[in-house]
Protein backbone atom coordinates (compact mmCIF):
# COMPACT_ATOMS: atom_id res chain seq x y z
CA UNK A 1 0.00 0.00 0.00
CA UNK A 2 1.48 3.26 -0.77
CA UNK A 3 1.50 5.38 2.19
CA UNK A 4 1.40 8.62 1.18
CA UNK A 5 -1.66 7.65 -1.36
CA UNK A 6 -5.11 10.27 -0.35
CA UNK A 7 -3.06 12.92 1.10
CA UNK A 8 -2.78 16.48 -0.08
CA UNK A 9 -0.25 17.40 -2.58
CA UNK A 10 1.77 19.64 0.32
CA UNK A 11 2.05 16.25 2.22
CA UNK A 12 3.00 14.38 -1.19
CA UNK A 13 6.13 16.87 -1.68
CA UNK A 14 6.93 16.14 2.33
CA UNK A 15 6.66 12.58 1.34
CA UNK A 16 8.60 11.88 -1.20
CA UNK A 17 11.28 14.18 0.46
CA UNK A 18 11.43 11.66 3.02
CA UNK A 19 11.84 8.89 0.38
CA UNK A 20 14.57 10.29 -0.94
CA UNK A 21 16.06 11.32 2.15
CA UNK A 22 15.51 7.72 3.21
CA UNK A 23 17.62 6.25 0.27
CA UNK A 24 20.36 8.39 1.38
CA UNK A 25 20.57 7.97 5.04
CA UNK A 26 20.05 4.23 4.72
CA UNK A 27 22.33 3.55 8.09
CA UNK A 28 21.88 5.71 11.04
CA UNK A 29 19.45 8.20 12.30
CA UNK A 30 15.92 7.71 12.15
CA UNK A 31 13.48 9.77 9.92
CA UNK A 32 9.69 10.66 10.22
CA UNK A 33 7.28 12.61 8.45
CA UNK A 34 5.10 14.46 10.02
CA UNK A 35 1.81 16.91 9.11
CA UNK A 36 4.60 19.84 9.42
CA UNK A 37 7.25 18.37 7.71
CA UNK A 38 9.96 15.34 8.16
CA UNK A 39 11.94 15.00 10.71
CA UNK A 40 15.68 13.53 11.19
CA UNK A 41 16.22 12.22 14.89
CA UNK A 42 18.96 10.19 16.54
CA UNK A 43 18.19 6.70 18.31
CA UNK A 44 19.66 6.01 21.71
CA UNK A 45 19.01 3.47 23.90
CA UNK A 46 16.76 1.28 21.46
CA UNK A 47 14.12 4.46 21.49
CA UNK A 48 14.05 7.21 18.46
CA UNK A 49 14.27 10.65 19.89
CA UNK A 50 13.25 14.06 17.89
CA UNK A 51 14.55 16.98 20.11
CA UNK A 52 13.81 20.72 19.78
CA UNK A 53 10.85 20.49 17.21
CA UNK A 54 9.21 24.31 17.41
CA UNK A 55 5.23 24.44 18.33
CA UNK A 56 5.06 27.87 17.90
CA UNK A 57 6.46 30.80 16.72
CA UNK A 58 9.30 32.39 18.60
CA UNK A 59 7.87 35.04 20.89
CA UNK A 60 10.50 37.78 20.70
CA UNK A 61 9.75 41.07 19.72
CA UNK A 62 6.15 42.33 19.42
CA UNK A 63 5.20 38.48 19.82
CA UNK A 64 6.59 38.69 23.49
CA UNK A 65 3.55 38.49 26.14
CA UNK A 66 0.79 37.61 23.16
CA UNK A 67 -0.62 34.29 22.35
CA UNK A 68 1.64 31.93 20.76
CA UNK A 69 1.31 31.53 17.04
CA UNK A 70 2.13 28.10 15.69
CA UNK A 71 5.25 27.08 14.14
CA UNK A 72 5.04 26.99 9.97
CA UNK A 73 5.47 23.89 8.43
CA UNK A 74 9.06 23.47 6.95
CA UNK A 75 10.44 21.95 3.54
CA UNK A 76 13.15 19.49 3.27
CA UNK A 77 14.33 17.65 6.21
CA UNK A 78 14.64 19.19 9.39
CA UNK A 79 17.56 18.63 11.78
CA UNK A 80 15.95 17.31 15.52
CA UNK A 81 18.95 15.81 17.00
CA UNK A 82 19.29 18.12 19.69
CA UNK A 83 17.99 20.29 22.01
CA UNK A 84 16.54 23.55 21.76
CA UNK A 85 17.59 26.04 24.66
CA UNK A 86 16.06 26.42 27.53
CA UNK A 87 13.09 29.23 27.69
CA UNK A 88 14.69 32.15 30.06
CA UNK A 89 15.41 31.47 33.76
CA UNK A 90 17.64 32.24 36.72
CA UNK A 91 20.40 29.60 36.94
CA UNK A 92 19.23 26.38 38.52
CA UNK A 93 20.76 25.81 41.97
CA UNK A 94 20.23 21.58 41.19
CA UNK A 95 21.99 21.75 38.23
CA UNK A 96 25.42 21.33 37.21
CA UNK A 97 26.52 22.92 33.62
CA UNK A 98 23.86 25.37 33.22
CA UNK A 99 21.80 25.26 29.83
CA UNK A 100 21.67 27.49 26.80
CA UNK A 101 18.61 30.09 27.52
CA UNK A 102 16.94 31.93 25.09
CA UNK A 103 13.43 32.99 24.32
CA UNK A 104 13.31 31.22 20.94
CA UNK A 105 12.13 28.06 23.18
CA UNK A 106 8.70 26.87 22.43
CA UNK A 107 9.65 23.42 21.15
CA UNK A 108 9.03 19.98 22.33
CA UNK A 109 11.04 16.96 22.55
CA UNK A 110 9.20 13.19 21.31
CA UNK A 111 10.30 9.77 22.04
CA UNK A 112 9.01 6.80 20.60
CA UNK A 113 9.96 3.02 21.23
CA UNK A 114 11.99 1.85 18.83
CA UNK A 115 10.44 -2.27 18.77
CA UNK A 116 9.23 -3.00 15.85
CA UNK A 117 5.56 -2.71 16.64
CA UNK A 118 3.55 -0.86 13.82
CA UNK A 119 0.18 -0.41 16.07
CA UNK A 120 -0.52 3.19 17.29
CA UNK A 121 0.83 3.86 20.38
CA UNK A 122 -0.44 5.75 23.50
CA UNK A 123 0.99 9.46 23.79
CA UNK A 124 2.25 10.74 27.50
CA UNK A 125 2.59 14.80 27.36
CA UNK A 126 4.89 16.08 29.97
CA UNK A 127 4.71 19.58 31.78
CA UNK A 128 8.05 20.22 33.20
CA UNK A 129 7.48 21.54 37.39
CA UNK A 130 9.92 24.12 38.63
CA UNK A 131 7.97 26.90 40.56
CA UNK A 132 7.37 28.78 37.23
CA UNK A 133 10.95 30.29 37.28
CA UNK A 134 12.53 26.89 36.60
CA UNK A 135 12.32 23.88 33.97
CA UNK A 136 12.34 22.63 30.61
CA UNK A 137 11.38 19.42 28.46
CA UNK A 138 15.84 18.63 28.56
CA UNK A 139 15.56 17.75 31.76
CA UNK A 140 14.02 15.11 31.38
CA UNK A 141 15.50 11.87 29.23
CA UNK A 142 12.55 9.96 28.52
CA UNK A 143 13.89 7.11 27.01
CA UNK A 144 12.87 4.84 29.62
CA UNK A 145 9.62 6.01 29.89
CA UNK A 146 8.61 5.51 26.19
CA UNK A 147 10.24 1.59 26.78
CA UNK A 148 8.57 0.68 30.17
CA UNK A 149 5.30 2.45 28.68
CA UNK A 150 5.17 1.48 25.43
CA UNK A 151 4.12 4.97 24.87
CA UNK A 152 5.25 8.11 22.84
CA UNK A 153 6.61 10.78 25.27
CA UNK A 154 6.47 14.31 24.54
CA UNK A 155 8.26 16.71 27.17
CA UNK A 156 7.80 20.26 26.27
CA UNK A 157 9.29 23.99 27.10
CA UNK A 158 6.70 26.89 27.84
CA UNK A 159 7.51 30.36 28.94
CA UNK A 160 8.74 30.91 32.62
CA UNK A 161 8.47 33.69 35.15
CA UNK A 162 7.49 36.77 34.19
CA UNK A 163 7.44 36.05 30.13
CA UNK A 164 4.80 33.07 31.15
CA UNK A 165 2.90 34.63 33.89
CA UNK A 166 2.90 38.70 34.22
CA UNK A 167 -0.29 40.40 33.36
CA UNK A 168 -0.29 43.57 33.72
CA UNK A 169 -3.02 47.14 32.13
CA UNK A 170 -0.85 47.42 29.18
CA UNK A 171 -1.36 43.70 28.31
CA UNK A 172 -5.23 43.71 29.23
CA UNK A 173 -5.65 46.94 27.15
CA UNK A 174 -4.00 45.16 24.24
CA UNK A 175 -5.71 41.94 24.19
CA UNK A 176 -3.49 39.92 22.74
CA UNK A 177 -3.90 36.56 25.06
CA UNK A 178 -3.30 35.96 28.52
CA UNK A 179 -1.94 33.14 30.80
CA UNK A 180 0.85 32.51 28.43
CA UNK A 181 2.63 29.49 29.62
CA UNK A 182 -1.10 27.70 29.58
CA UNK A 183 -1.50 29.24 26.27
CA UNK A 184 2.21 27.50 25.14
CA UNK A 185 1.18 23.99 26.61
CA UNK A 186 -2.17 23.96 24.64
CA UNK A 187 -0.64 25.04 22.21
CA UNK A 188 1.89 22.32 22.20
CA UNK A 189 -1.07 20.08 22.44
CA UNK A 190 -2.44 20.99 19.06
CA UNK A 191 0.78 20.41 17.70
CA UNK A 192 0.65 16.70 18.76
CA UNK A 193 -2.70 16.53 17.89
CA UNK A 194 -1.89 17.73 14.52
CA UNK A 195 1.68 15.53 14.28
CA UNK A 196 1.71 13.07 16.50
CA UNK A 197 0.49 10.12 14.24
CA UNK A 198 3.38 10.61 11.91
CA UNK A 199 5.26 9.80 15.20
CA UNK A 200 3.56 6.36 15.56
CA UNK A 201 1.32 7.69 18.66
CA UNK A 202 -2.18 8.01 19.03
CA UNK A 203 -3.88 11.40 18.99
CA UNK A 204 -7.09 9.94 20.54
CA UNK A 205 -4.75 8.40 23.76
CA UNK A 206 -3.12 11.32 24.90
CA UNK A 207 -1.79 11.30 28.78
CA UNK A 208 -1.42 14.65 30.18
CA UNK A 209 1.41 14.65 32.81
CA UNK A 210 2.97 17.24 34.55
CA UNK A 211 4.82 17.67 38.40
CA UNK A 212 4.24 20.55 40.60
CA UNK A 213 3.66 23.48 38.29
CA UNK A 214 3.36 21.21 35.88
CA UNK A 215 0.84 19.27 37.39
CA UNK A 216 -0.67 23.17 38.64
CA UNK A 217 -0.62 23.36 34.67
CA UNK A 218 -2.43 20.15 34.05
CA UNK A 219 -4.89 20.71 36.58
CA UNK A 220 -6.01 24.20 35.19
CA UNK A 221 -6.44 22.38 31.24
CA UNK A 222 -8.70 20.15 32.98
CA UNK A 223 -10.92 22.74 33.94
CA UNK A 224 -10.17 25.14 30.79
CA UNK A 225 -13.11 25.33 27.71
CA UNK A 226 -9.50 25.93 25.18
CA UNK A 227 -8.27 22.62 26.20
CA UNK A 228 -11.21 20.66 25.41
CA UNK A 229 -10.48 17.60 23.02
CA UNK A 230 -6.47 18.00 23.42
CA UNK A 231 -6.04 14.78 25.64
CA UNK A 232 -7.89 12.04 27.19
CA UNK A 233 -6.30 10.93 30.79
CA UNK A 234 -4.41 13.42 33.00
CA UNK A 235 -1.52 12.42 35.76
CA UNK A 236 -1.33 15.56 38.38
CA UNK A 237 1.60 15.02 40.63
CA UNK A 238 2.45 17.23 43.65
CA UNK A 239 0.79 20.07 42.42
CA UNK A 240 -2.79 21.51 42.27
CA UNK A 241 -3.92 25.78 42.09
CA UNK A 242 -4.41 27.39 45.57
CA UNK A 243 -7.87 28.66 45.98
CA UNK A 244 -9.38 32.01 45.60
CA UNK A 245 -7.66 32.18 41.72
CA UNK A 246 -7.01 36.64 41.26
CA UNK A 247 -9.32 38.28 39.14
CA UNK A 248 -7.68 39.59 36.07
CA UNK A 249 -7.40 43.30 37.63
CA UNK A 250 -5.57 41.46 40.72
CA UNK A 251 -3.06 40.14 38.86
CA UNK A 252 -2.93 43.37 36.78
CA UNK A 253 -2.64 45.76 40.11
CA UNK A 254 -0.04 43.16 41.15
CA UNK A 255 1.97 43.18 37.18
CA UNK A 256 1.80 46.85 37.27
CA UNK A 257 3.99 46.60 40.56
CA UNK A 258 6.43 44.56 39.17
CA UNK A 259 6.24 46.51 35.70
CA UNK A 260 6.96 49.99 37.77
CA UNK A 261 10.11 47.70 39.62
CA UNK A 262 11.35 47.31 36.29
CA UNK A 263 11.05 51.24 35.01
CA UNK A 264 7.66 50.30 33.18
CA UNK A 265 4.88 51.72 35.57
CA UNK A 266 1.45 52.11 34.07
CA UNK A 267 -0.12 54.04 31.16
CA UNK A 268 0.80 54.57 27.43
CA UNK A 269 4.00 52.83 26.57
CA UNK A 270 4.13 50.46 29.21
CA UNK A 271 3.76 47.35 27.19
CA UNK A 272 6.44 49.11 24.48
CA UNK A 273 8.62 49.48 27.51
CA UNK A 274 8.65 46.07 28.55
CA UNK A 275 9.01 44.59 25.59
CA UNK A 276 12.51 46.22 25.29
CA UNK A 277 13.84 44.90 28.47
CA UNK A 278 16.28 43.03 28.36
CA UNK A 279 15.30 39.21 29.49
CA UNK A 280 18.22 39.92 32.58
CA UNK A 281 16.23 42.92 34.17
CA UNK A 282 12.87 40.78 33.86
CA UNK A 283 14.79 37.49 35.65
CA UNK A 284 16.69 39.69 38.48
CA UNK A 285 13.38 41.15 39.44
CA UNK A 286 11.40 38.67 39.99
CA UNK A 287 11.80 35.89 42.76
CA UNK A 288 14.08 32.43 43.02
CA UNK A 289 13.08 29.39 43.34
CA UNK A 290 14.04 29.10 47.50
CA UNK A 291 11.55 32.17 47.71
CA UNK A 292 8.45 29.54 47.18
CA UNK A 293 9.54 28.31 50.50
CA UNK A 294 9.26 32.15 52.57
CA UNK A 295 6.49 33.04 50.64
CA UNK A 296 4.77 30.42 48.29
CA UNK A 297 4.22 30.69 44.71
CA UNK A 298 4.78 34.46 43.37
CA UNK A 299 3.64 33.30 39.69
CA UNK A 300 -0.03 32.93 39.82
CA UNK A 301 -2.37 32.35 37.16
CA UNK A 302 -5.61 33.93 36.56
CA UNK A 303 -9.37 33.98 35.53
CA UNK A 304 -9.28 36.09 32.48
CA UNK A 305 -13.11 34.10 31.41
CA UNK A 306 -11.19 32.44 28.27
CA UNK A 307 -8.18 30.09 29.57
CA UNK A 308 -9.00 30.15 32.81
CA UNK A 309 -12.47 30.93 33.91
CA UNK A 310 -12.62 29.87 37.66
CA UNK A 311 -10.92 27.61 40.07
CA UNK A 312 -10.08 24.04 39.82
CA UNK A 313 -12.13 22.30 42.80
CA UNK A 314 -15.50 24.35 42.83
CA UNK A 315 -15.88 23.13 38.53
CA UNK A 316 -14.86 19.74 39.35
CA UNK A 317 -17.15 19.41 41.75
CA UNK A 318 -20.31 20.56 39.12
CA UNK A 319 -18.86 17.86 37.01
CA UNK A 320 -17.63 21.73 34.84
CA UNK A 321 -14.35 20.22 33.39
CA UNK A 322 -13.02 18.29 30.60
CA UNK A 323 -13.89 14.60 31.97
CA UNK A 324 -11.41 12.22 31.49
CA UNK A 325 -9.64 9.94 34.00
CA UNK A 326 -7.70 11.41 36.77
CA UNK A 327 -4.67 10.04 38.34
CA UNK A 328 -3.54 12.44 41.72
CA UNK A 329 -0.80 12.33 44.47
CA UNK A 330 1.74 13.73 46.17
CA UNK A 331 5.12 12.79 48.28
CA UNK A 332 4.56 12.00 51.89
CA UNK A 333 6.94 14.75 52.57
CA UNK A 334 6.53 17.06 49.89
CA UNK A 335 7.65 20.28 52.12
CA UNK A 336 10.86 19.17 52.54
CA UNK A 337 11.82 20.28 49.03
CA UNK A 338 10.77 23.64 50.31
CA UNK A 339 11.60 24.83 53.69
CA UNK A 340 14.85 23.87 54.06
CA UNK A 341 16.17 25.95 50.53
CA UNK A 342 14.68 28.90 51.91
CA UNK A 343 16.07 29.04 55.79
CA UNK A 344 18.82 26.20 56.00
CA UNK A 345 21.01 26.07 53.15
CA UNK A 346 23.78 28.48 55.42
CA UNK A 347 23.59 25.17 57.90
CA UNK A 348 21.01 26.96 60.62
CA UNK A 349 18.00 25.04 61.37
CA UNK A 350 14.91 27.55 61.00
CA UNK A 351 14.33 29.20 64.09
CA UNK A 352 10.90 29.15 65.98
CA UNK A 353 10.56 32.88 65.47
CA UNK A 354 11.04 32.24 61.33
CA UNK A 355 8.51 29.65 61.41
CA UNK A 356 6.10 31.62 63.21
CA UNK A 357 6.65 35.12 60.61
CA UNK A 358 6.59 32.42 57.56
CA UNK A 359 3.75 30.61 58.56
CA UNK A 360 2.01 34.18 59.16
CA UNK A 361 3.22 35.22 55.59
CA UNK A 362 2.15 32.44 54.50
CA UNK A 363 -1.17 31.22 55.78
CA UNK A 364 -2.42 34.66 57.37
CA UNK A 365 -1.38 36.45 60.66
CA UNK A 366 -5.07 34.93 61.94
CA UNK A 367 -4.13 31.80 61.35
CA UNK A 368 -0.67 31.33 62.42
CA UNK A 369 -1.20 30.76 65.64
CA UNK A 370 -3.55 27.85 65.16
CA UNK A 371 -1.07 26.21 63.22
CA UNK A 372 2.36 26.82 65.01
CA UNK A 373 0.43 26.40 68.69
CA UNK A 374 -1.68 23.71 67.71
CA UNK A 375 -1.96 21.74 64.84
CA UNK A 376 1.74 22.04 63.77
CA UNK A 377 4.32 21.88 67.24
CA UNK A 378 7.99 22.26 66.78
CA UNK A 379 7.84 19.93 69.88
CA UNK A 380 5.88 17.29 68.21
CA UNK A 381 7.20 17.52 64.84
CA UNK A 382 10.99 17.45 66.38
CA UNK A 383 11.90 21.02 64.92
CA UNK A 384 10.54 24.62 63.77
CA UNK A 385 11.41 22.85 60.29
CA UNK A 386 10.26 20.17 60.38
CA UNK A 387 6.87 21.63 61.26
CA UNK A 388 7.15 24.15 58.64
CA UNK A 389 7.84 21.23 55.92
CA UNK A 390 4.60 19.22 57.12
CA UNK A 391 2.79 22.39 57.26
CA UNK A 392 3.41 23.04 53.43
CA UNK A 393 2.71 19.44 52.93
CA UNK A 394 -0.60 19.14 54.32
CA UNK A 395 -1.68 22.50 53.21
CA UNK A 396 -0.41 23.22 49.68
CA UNK A 397 -0.62 19.24 48.32
CA UNK A 398 -1.47 16.16 50.48
CA UNK A 399 -5.01 17.56 51.25
CA UNK A 400 -5.84 19.36 47.84
CA UNK A 401 -5.34 16.40 46.20
CA UNK A 402 -7.37 14.34 48.24
CA UNK A 403 -10.02 17.23 47.99
CA UNK A 404 -10.03 16.46 43.98
CA UNK A 405 -9.78 12.98 44.14
CA UNK A 406 -13.19 13.57 46.33
CA UNK A 407 -14.90 15.74 43.81
CA UNK A 408 -13.87 14.21 41.14
CA UNK A 409 -14.66 10.37 41.58
CA UNK A 410 -18.10 11.66 41.52
CA UNK A 411 -17.72 12.18 37.60
CA UNK A 412 -14.80 10.39 36.11
CA UNK A 413 -12.35 7.03 37.22
CA UNK A 414 -10.04 8.41 39.52
CA UNK A 415 -7.27 6.82 41.44
CA UNK A 416 -5.51 8.45 44.64
CA UNK A 417 -1.63 7.42 45.16
CA UNK A 418 0.94 9.02 47.79
CA UNK A 419 5.02 8.51 47.27
CA UNK A 420 6.21 7.21 50.38
CA UNK A 421 9.58 5.91 50.29
CA UNK A 422 11.97 7.62 53.09
CA UNK A 423 14.81 6.89 51.77
CA UNK A 424 14.28 8.03 48.07
CA UNK A 425 17.76 9.55 46.88
CA UNK A 426 18.20 12.70 47.84
CA UNK A 427 19.73 15.64 45.64
CA UNK A 428 19.19 18.79 47.26
CA UNK A 429 21.45 18.80 50.01
CA UNK A 430 19.58 19.38 52.87
CA UNK A 431 21.89 19.95 55.49
CA UNK A 432 19.57 20.03 58.73
CA UNK A 433 16.78 17.67 58.09
CA UNK A 434 16.20 14.12 56.70
CA UNK A 435 14.64 14.79 53.01
CA UNK A 436 12.60 11.76 52.93
CA UNK A 437 9.82 11.86 50.17
CA UNK A 438 10.53 15.04 49.45
CA UNK A 439 9.27 17.07 46.87
CA UNK A 440 10.32 15.69 43.55
CA UNK A 441 11.90 12.61 44.69
CA UNK A 442 9.80 10.59 43.20
CA UNK A 443 10.96 12.05 39.71
CA UNK A 444 13.65 9.58 39.58
CA UNK A 445 10.79 6.94 39.69
CA UNK A 446 8.87 7.88 37.19
CA UNK A 447 11.42 8.82 34.76
CA UNK A 448 14.10 5.93 35.93
CA UNK A 449 16.69 8.04 34.02
CA UNK A 450 18.42 11.52 35.93
CA UNK A 451 16.78 14.68 35.84
CA UNK A 452 18.93 17.10 34.86
CA UNK A 453 21.58 17.16 37.82
CA UNK A 454 20.41 14.67 40.23
CA UNK A 455 21.84 11.07 39.73
CA UNK A 456 19.92 8.10 39.06
CA UNK A 457 20.77 5.96 42.46
CA UNK A 458 17.96 3.95 42.93
CA UNK A 459 18.81 0.26 44.86
CA UNK A 460 17.52 -3.10 43.46
CA UNK A 461 14.39 -2.33 46.19
CA UNK A 462 13.44 1.13 44.82
CA UNK A 463 14.13 0.41 40.82
CA UNK A 464 11.57 -2.50 41.65
CA UNK A 465 9.15 0.13 42.80
CA UNK A 466 9.85 2.36 40.07
CA UNK A 467 9.40 -0.46 37.66
CA UNK A 468 6.30 -1.09 39.17
CA UNK A 469 5.55 2.74 38.96
CA UNK A 470 5.76 2.95 35.34
CA UNK A 471 3.62 -0.32 34.88
CA UNK A 472 0.60 1.62 36.62
CA UNK A 473 1.37 4.99 34.18
CA UNK A 474 1.54 2.23 30.64
CA UNK A 475 -2.03 1.11 31.73
CA UNK A 476 -3.62 4.38 32.90
CA UNK A 477 -2.38 5.67 29.50
CA UNK A 478 -3.34 2.76 27.22
CA UNK A 479 -6.72 2.44 29.22
CA UNK A 480 -7.57 5.13 31.61
CA UNK A 481 -6.95 2.23 34.20
CA UNK A 482 -3.93 1.67 35.97
CA UNK A 483 -4.94 -1.94 36.78
CA UNK A 484 -4.10 -4.58 34.57
CA UNK A 485 -7.14 -6.92 32.95
CA UNK A 486 -5.61 -10.36 33.29
CA UNK A 487 -3.46 -11.65 36.06
CA UNK A 488 -0.44 -9.36 37.28
CA UNK A 489 1.31 -9.34 40.97
CA UNK A 490 0.97 -5.46 40.94
CA UNK A 491 -1.08 -4.70 44.03
CA UNK A 492 -4.78 -3.67 42.49
CA UNK A 493 -5.30 -0.16 42.35
CA UNK A 494 -8.77 0.77 43.39
CA UNK A 495 -10.63 3.28 42.15
CA UNK A 496 -11.33 6.54 44.95
CA UNK A 497 -14.33 7.06 46.63
CA UNK A 498 -15.39 9.03 49.59
CA UNK A 499 -16.13 5.79 51.90
CA UNK A 500 -13.06 3.62 51.50
CA UNK A 501 -10.51 6.56 50.41
CA UNK A 502 -7.90 4.01 49.23
CA UNK A 503 -4.84 5.64 48.94
CA UNK A 504 -2.30 3.54 47.10
CA UNK A 505 0.90 4.26 49.14
CA UNK A 506 4.07 3.60 46.54
CA UNK A 507 6.98 2.63 49.01
CA UNK A 508 9.38 -0.24 48.04
CA UNK A 509 8.64 -3.58 48.66
CA UNK A 510 5.69 -2.58 50.85
CA UNK A 511 2.89 -1.26 48.44
CA UNK A 512 0.16 -0.67 50.16
CA UNK A 513 -3.62 0.91 50.63
CA UNK A 514 -4.08 3.20 53.10
CA UNK A 515 -7.93 3.54 53.27
CA UNK A 516 -10.70 4.70 55.75
CA UNK A 517 -9.48 8.12 56.23
CA UNK A 518 -6.41 7.13 57.16
CA UNK A 519 -4.20 9.45 54.99
CA UNK A 520 -6.39 12.13 55.45
CA UNK A 521 -5.88 11.75 59.03
CA UNK A 522 -2.07 11.40 58.95
CA UNK A 523 -2.25 14.88 56.92
CA UNK A 524 -5.17 16.63 59.14
CA UNK A 525 -7.34 17.24 56.13
CA UNK A 526 -10.37 17.59 57.92
CA UNK A 527 -9.02 20.41 59.82
CA UNK A 528 -7.55 22.24 56.77
CA UNK A 529 -11.41 21.58 55.11
CA UNK A 530 -12.58 23.65 57.46
CA UNK A 531 -10.00 26.54 58.35
CA UNK A 532 -10.07 26.84 54.07
CA UNK A 533 -14.02 27.10 53.99
CA UNK A 534 -13.71 29.82 57.51
CA UNK A 535 -11.21 31.52 55.14
CA UNK A 536 -13.67 31.14 51.82
CA UNK A 537 -16.38 32.80 53.51
CA UNK A 538 -13.84 35.68 54.73
CA UNK A 539 -12.63 36.27 51.28
CA UNK A 540 -16.40 36.61 50.22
Amino acid sequence: MNPFASRPVHQLAGGLALLAALASHATAQPLAQVADGALQGITAHGVHQYLGIPYAQAPVGDLRWTAPRPAPAWSGLRDATRFSPDCPQLPDPFAGKQPEISEDCLTLNVYVPGDASTTPRPVIVWIPGGGAVLGSGRQYDAYRMAQATGAVVVTINYRLGALGWLWTSGMAAEAQGSNFALQDQQEALRWVQRNIAGLQGDPRRVTLAGQSVGSISAALHLVSPTAAGLFQRVILASGLPPAGMPTSAQAADKGDAFATKVGCPPGTGQLACLRHKPVADLLQAGPSYADIGRDGLYWLNFIDGRVVTGDVAPAVAKGRFNQVPILVGSTRDEGRGFAPLAYDLDGTPMTQDEYVAAAGRTFGTQAAPLLTQLMYTSARLGSPGKAYAQLITDAWFACPSQDLARKATAHVPTFAYEFADPDAPEFLGLPTMDSGAFHASDLLYWFQTPIDGAPLTLDPAQRRLSDQMLRYWKRFAEAGDPNASGASNDVAWPRFNTLTTPVLTLVPDQLHLQQWGQFQRAHQCGAWALLNGLQSLTRK
